[in-house]
């Protein structure tokens, strides 16, 4: 998978994942991506702990996800395919991780962040919204709608689980 679309989704995941939480908009109870806790998982995982609030908040966000669309023959941005949840982790164990962090310093920053990757995408809808099928060569644009979906749901006070359909398409 090209680097600039796993840095895209890194984008993505930290900012809807930051988004999510309930000192923004509050759409899972957790505070996994603030300093006072990044300061507590430091004493357990001093040399991990962004990754360690990288993957709570994923997990948080995806029982979220999971319960409003469910499971199955579905993917969504915080339940991707297995090579591509490797890939992410491995962009962060990379020594990356400062780089995604400076992207959720505050609200308005991550909204402005969301509103880049959006692109010039115009999706919107509340609970879940399929997306269809991605194909390989059309993450680019699939990052743009998924990211239009959430900015759209955040900016009306609406709450949108994007998600895509079947398998990755070649």
């Amino acid at each position: 998978m090209d680097k600039q679309i796993i840095n895209k989704l890194t984008q993505l995941r930290y900012v809807v994942g930051f988004l999510g939480e309930k000192s923004q908009f509050s759409w899972w109870s957790s505070s996994f991506l603030n300093a006072s806790t990044k300061k507590m998982l430091e004493f357990t995982f001093p040399r991990t702990a962004s990754i360690a609030q990288y993957e709570a908040v994923s997990a948080a966000a995806a029982r979220i996800h999971d319960e409003s669309i469910g499971v199955g023959k579905s993917f969504h941005l915080f339940r991707l395919p297995e090579f591509i949840e490797k890939t992410l982790v491995d962009e962060l164990k990379n020594g990356n991780g400062e780089e995604y962090e400076s992207l959720i310093t505050s609200k308005e920053k991550a909204l402005g962040v969301l509103r880049e990757l959006s692109s010039s995408a115009s999706l919107s809808g509340e609970g879940p919204i399929n997306v269809g099928q991605v194909k390989s060569s059309q993450w680019e644009q699939s990052i743009s709608n998924i990211a239009s979906a959430y900015l759209e749901a955040f900016n009306d006070n609406k709450k949108a689980y994007p998600y895509f359909q079947g398998e990755i398409k070649e």
